[in-house]
């Protein structure tokens, strides 16, 4: 395959990159035009001795076929794209043939001469391709045909070989560095085609992600507020008629619904974070909790108390919601117990649960599959220098373990 239809071939394709490849297109055919008005130049000007005619119907066949590529490519668009080195292997026969033909008449005009200097165009229409290996079986034909017409014509003005391999040479530079200039535009080509993809991938990932933190609030005022809410309601009635028992429950109910609310809200809002620090956020994260899964949580510290600020506790906050979330969903737990510690100039976190354990989850697996959360989240405390693993806890459960540099 070449280099444009490797580009061209590419999934999720921007406009950005079709544009360049038609920038390179439009550049390749404009030198074609001018090199195709160079050799009807060189005929009028300097016309060659012998066989004018023959060499008057190769030019007026490239005029043609350099004119008919040129509008094939408007008309066809992306399409024709991964076709365009077929002109190529034309622009080398053309320029090949015409030399050698002028050949023959070398001892009475300058026709060979000045057309041997259009090979120096071939190199620079094969850098356009976007593809180094076209570039250089398009450059090598090129010098080959410049070293075999200067030694055709050097007995001619008595010209030393040693002047006619230094040319050939010079061609030779010219083509390993538009070969090499080709690689350069197609790896600028691939890698911002490469970063619009991942570009594409996070957003759909912060779509998901949006949605999924959606769902968990959801399920969160569910589980526990709107519980509370519900069950004050029944009592109402019966504590307006003065039954103290169900008075207790509705304030018992009203009392939890605000805590819950206030927890939640501690949450959402990145101010309860910064004011309050770290700590109080996350015995607010483990009481939500705590009524989401029914189950207990310890909330652990050690050298980490509420006056504490690190530059990492937006990025530990938002792992334990993570893995306290999974806990609920998954692990079918009694027992969790948070852990969150400093050790010089590391913050370590800690998430045990007495669940079902991990039965083999495979977190590659699991990111590759559109399961983003653990994933995503380990991805974020690596790119923040830290580092994220499970594993089992005995007898049974699961260890979850983070540690985030502060620095």
């Amino acid at each position: 395959m070449k280099g444009s239809d490797q580009i061209a071939g590419l999934p999720h394709q921007a406009a950005r990159i079709q544009a360049s490849l038609h920038q390179a297109a439009r550049i390749q055919a404009l030198l074609r035009l001018l090199l195709a008005g160079f050799l009807v130049a060189v005929l009028v000007t300097q016309p060659p001795s012998d066989h004018l005619v023959l060499c008057w119907v190769i030019v007026l066949c490239y005029v043609i076929w350099t004119a008919a590529t040129t509008v094939i490519l408007r008309i066809g668009g992306p399409g024709m794209l991964p076709y365009t080195w077929v002109a190529l292997a034309v622009d080398v026969i053309t320029l090949t043939g015409l030399t050698l033909v002028a050949d023959t008449s070398a001892d009475t005009t300058w026709t060979a001469y000045t057309l041997l200097n259009g090979l120096f165009v071939v190199p620079l229409l094969a850098a356009t391709q976007l593809s180094p290996l076209v570039c250089a079986l398009a450059t090598a034909p090129a010098v080959a045909a410049y070293l075999v017409s200067g030694l055709l014509i050097r007995p001619i003005d008595e010209e030393p070989i040693s002047y006619v391999v230094l040319r050939s040479l010079l061609l030779a530079l010219v083509g390993l560095a538009c070969v090499l200039l080709s690689a350069l535009q197609r790896s600028r080509v691939l890698t911002i085609a490469r970063l619009l993809q991942e570009r594409n991938h996070l957003l759909e990932e912060m779509v998901q992600i949006e949605q999924r933190e959606q769902r968990n609030l959801a399920e969160t005022l569910h589980d526990g507020a709107l519980q509370y809410v519900l069950a004050a309601r029944q009592d109402v009635e019966p504590a307006a008629a003065g039954d103290a028992e169900c008075l207790e429950r509705v304030e018992f109910a009203l009392a939890e619904t605000t805590r819950l609310l206030r927890a939640t809200m501690s949450q959402l809002h990145p101010a309860a974070l910064e004011s309050a620090g770290l700590l109080p956020v996350l015995k607010d994260v483990a009481d939500a909790t705590r009524s989401r899964g029914r189950f207990s949580i310890d909330v652990v510290t050690h050298d980490w108390d509420e006056s504490t600020r690190t530059a990492a506790d937006e990025l530990l906050l938002v792992t334990v919601r993570e893995l306290l979330t999974n806990v609920v969903k998954h692990a079918s737990a009694r027992k969790v117990v948070v852990q969150l510690g400093r050790t010089d100039a590391v913050a370590t976190l800690r998430v045990i649960d007495d669940g079902r354990g991990l039965g083999g989850v495979d977190l590659e697996a699991r990111l590759r599959n559109g399961h983003l959360g653990l994933a995503s989240r380990r991805i974020r405390v690596e790119a923040a220098g830290g580092w994220m693993r499970l594993r089992d806890a005995e007898p049974h459960g699961t260890v979850a373990e983070v540690e985030v540099p502060l620095v």
